[in-house]
């Protein structure tokens, strides 16, 4: 591997930076897209699920010292804000919108893949 390395190493960190961009852009866009689907009108949970879970997602930005005093071994977890956020809006969903069959899942979940075939 160290002729791979050598070749990553060789590229311009700005040019790095232009593609972790992009990426980072698109990762947004695409999670864009899907909460554009999401029914806020009729099941109010759902704002509320968003919206607490862009919060906590913010913290280890914000206030990198808020879980300092939480064990060590949660660091993993509550440093990414990806993450945090991520298993927030699990926790959440399953909370206020309950735990479906998993006929109804499989149902859903081929409901929301045509729809996104016809995007």
């Amino acid at each position: 591997m160290p002729k791979l390395s050598a070749l990553v190493e060789a590229v311009p960190q700005f040019v790095l930076g232009g593609a972790g961009l992009c990426m980072f852009g698109m990762v947004a866009a695409t999670g864009i897209r899907i909460l554009a689907g999401v029914d806020f009108k009729t099941q109010r949970n759902n704002l509320l699920i968003v919206a607490i879970s862009i919060g906590f997602g913010m913290i280890p930005l914000v206030a990198p010292k808020f879980f300092e005093h939480l064990p060590k071994a949660m660091g993993p977890l509550l440093e990414s804000g990806i993450l945090l956020a991520s298993i927030v809006a699990v926790i959440l969903n399953a909370f206020f919108n309950g735990m479906k069959g998993e006929a109804d899942a499989l149902a859903e979940a081929t409901a929301a893949g045509e729809a996104a075939e016809h995007v």
